[in-house]
């Protein structure tokens, strides 16, 4: 009525202004699920990084053993995961472009990598957050390994593929492990907090989320095939 300078007919009105009235909020599940896909393209001296990491190229990394054994070369592995590259995205991608490969490297990718992006991932945490998945939270206690030696924070949680059905109490044990980790609480964001991805050679596990040791990331940080759409 302001632009117009008239009143609105009756009718449209009792049908308008509900609308400016509702505040609408998303459900908790949705805006839990867009804080682990945070993503800001940058480097770490202007905050750049992303909730979600992943070791692109080490297929032989699978727990923190794995990855505190042989950090420099794990190190060199990390790559932001970025959260709109999907199975579907690469599938139109090759229908675009007819890259080398066609649909029999389409398939093996799939079978090989079912769960490689993040929203595969998200995906997956939402479920244990739904209490729908067994898990197991493996605390800073490596005892095959010396962990002043690497400097590193051990703490595992560990995603198996089993249903079931927790308590509440159990699930608030998976969302104080997120919740401490997820974001800096009195610093500006950084690649410092959040989770890599280690990705399972167990066929009884998901995989693994370990905590991120430092803010650096390597020169290859931000080279993942996806990470450029967010490039405008």
């Amino acid at each position: 009525m302001q632009k117009i300078g008239h009143d609105l007919p009756e009718d449209l009105e009792e049908i308008l202004f509900p609308f400016l009235l509702s505040e609408k909020h998303p459900p908790i599940q949705l805006l839990q699920d867009i804080k682990m896909l945070w993503f800001l393209p940058g480097d770490s001296s202007d905050g750049g990084g992303c909730v979600l990491e992943c070791l692109e190229g080490s297929n032989y990394c699978h727990t923190i053993e794995d990855y505190a054994e042989n950090y420099r070369e794990n190190f060199e592995c990390r790559r932001a995961m970025a959260p709109l590259r999907s199975v579907k995205y690469m599938i139109e991608e090759q229908e675009q472009y007819h890259k080398v490969g066609g649909y029999p490297a389409i398939r093996r990718a799939i079978n090989d990598y079912p769960e490689n992006t993040a929203v595969d991932i998200v995906n997956i945490i939402r479920r244990l957050r739904n209490g729908e998945l067994e898990f197991e939270i493996l605390e800073n206690d490596w005892s095959s390994g010396n962990i002043d030696l690497y400097d590193i924070d051990t703490t595992t949680l560990v995603i198996y593929r089993e249903e079931t059905t927790i308590n509440d109490k159990w699930k608030n044990n998976i969302e104080n492990f997120l919740d401490k980790h997820m974001f800096p609480k009195c610093i500006q964001f950084n690649n410092e907090y959040g989770f890599i991805w280690l990705a399972s050679d167990d066929k009884e596990i998901y995989g693994r989320l370990i905590l991120k040791k430092e803010r650096g990331m390597n020169e290859n940080y931000w080279n993942r095939a996806g990470a450029d759409d967010f490039y405008f």
